[in-house]
């Protein structure tokens, strides 16, 4: 955070004007929050904001980045025996989101990224430095990226289906059936071999 002034007093009116700025930028838009109607919602003065997080841009900078515990959870289950990653990497995703505070950054970042261009491009960044990499760092050099990217589908999937757009079933399942039905694919993407078929192209680093 680019806040200045004490600690304690810059982490809470800080803290209250990121989540305004989340409600804003998700279910209004970037384009039409205002850095006055942030305030307003977090109950500062306007001048806060800009005192804080001197833009629009830096502000949305500081929105997307992603829970605290987001990175720490991701190369937890990355460190696990590779017969158990799958595992373990479908039940990283699921405990992020079953907890409803980073849950609510998460969302955030992801509605954000919808209707914000300089949002999706931050988040793929993050999501390549902070997912993939650390998802395909053990894998083979000629395989790392695309086996990253296969678990990527799943996983992105799972969620914006049981999260984001609450369809049907998947929505409702317990999380421990929905890490049994899914993990075994992620386990074949991390570790049967690929198809024949691939050319070489196709699997090394790009």
């Amino acid at each position: 955070m680019t806040g200045r002034g004490p600690r304690g007093e810059r982490g809470e009116q800080a803290d209250k004007i990121v989540a305004a700025a989340r409600r804003s930028f998700a279910t209004r838009g970037y384009a039409a929050t205002s850095l006055r109607s942030v305030a307003q919602e977090a109950g500062v003065d306007p001048g806060l904001v800009t005192y804080y997080f001197r833009t629009k841009t830096g502000l949305l900078e500081e929105v997307m980045q992603p829970p605290e515990a987001f990175g720490a959870t991701v190369a937890a289950a990355a460190e696990q025996p590779l017969e158990r990653r799958g595992h373990a990497f479908v039940q990283a995703a699921l405990n992020l989101w079953e907890d409803p505070a980073s849950a609510e950054i998460l969302r955030s970042i992801i509605l954000t990224a919808t209707e914000e261009p300089a949002a999706l491009h931050r988040l793929r960044q993050l999501f390549s430095e902070r997912v993939l990499a650390i998802v395909s760092h053990s894998l083979p050099d000629t395989e790392r990226n695309l086996r990253a990217g296969l678990i990527s589908t799943q996983i992105v999937g799972m969620v914006m289906n049981r999260y984001i757009w609450q369809i049907d079933t998947i929505a409702t399942l317990p999380a421990p059936a929905v890490t049994d039905l899914i993990a075994p694919t992620i386990q074949r993407y991390l570790t049967d071999p690929l198809p024949p078929s691939l050319s070489d192209d196709s699997r090394s680093p790009g």
